[in-house]
C-alpha cells in the first residue's frame, strides 16, 4: 500500500513539472512572437506628402534590415460603405539619395472585387502587375497582359493613394 502511495505521489510530481515546463515553453513562445510585431513607421498621403511619422525613421529601419510592408485603402466613390484595403512585403528595398525609399513588390494578378453580393468574393484577371512604390508617393509599374499578349511598362507617377510603410522590428527598439 505505501508503495502505490509513493508511485501517485511519484507520478502526480512528474505531472505537475511537465506541466510547468510546458507552461514555461508557451510563455518563452509567446514572449518572442509579442517581441516582433508589425508597426505603423510613416505615411504619406496620394500626393506623396508625409501626413504621419519620420521617413528617415523608416529609412534607418529598413537600412537595417527589417521587413517592410506598404498598404493602402480605397473607398468606392458612388458607394464609400464599399472598401477594399491591401498590405504587401517589400521584396525589393531601394534607397535613392538617401531621402527616398522606394519597394519593389512581387508580381501579382490583377482582381475584381464583388463587394456587392451576400458573399463577397475577388475574381482573378488575366492581368499580372509589376510594381515599384515610394515614400514619394509615386509607382512604377509593368503590366503583362496574357489575353493580349501584350507587356506594357508605364513612367512614374502618383499613385493615387495614401501609403502607409509598415516595419517589423523588436519592441525593445523602441
Amino acid at each position: 500500500m505505501n508503495i502505490v502511495i509513493k508511485s501517485q505521489f511519484l507520478i502526480l510530481v512528474l505531472i505537475v513539472v511537465l506541466l510547468v515546463s510546458l507552461g514555461e515553453q508557451v510563455e518563452e513562445n509567446s514572449s518572442s512572437i509579442a517581441s516582433k510585431d508589425w508597426k505603423l513607421i510613416y505615411k504619406n498621403d496620394e500626393k506623396g506628402m508625409p501626413v504621419f511619422g519620420d521617413k528617415e525613421e523608416l529609412i534607418s529601419i529598413a537600412r537595417s534590415g527589417y521587413p517592410i510592408q506598404v498598404g493602402w485603402f480605397s473607398r468606392r466613390r458612388n458607394d464609400t460603405t464599399k472598401t477594399v484595403e491591401h498590405t504587401v512585403n517589400g521584396d525589393f528595398l531601394t534607397i535613392a539619395n538617401g531621402s527616398e525609399l522606394f519597394v519593389q513588390i512581387q508580381p501579382f494578378f490583377a482582381q475584381r472585387p464583388d463587394l456587392n453580393s451576400d458573399t463577397l468574393s475577388m475574381s482573378l484577371l488575366p492581368i499580372q502587375y509589376h510594381w515599384i512604390l515610394g515614400t514619394n508617393g509615386l509607382i512604377s509599374s509593368v503590366s503583362t497582359d496574357f489575353t493580349k499578349d501584350t507587356v506594357r511598362a508605364y513612367p512614374p507617377s502618383h499613385f493615387g493613394y495614401e501609403l502607409s510603410w509598415f516595419a517589423r522590428i523588436s519592441i525593445d527598439s523602441d
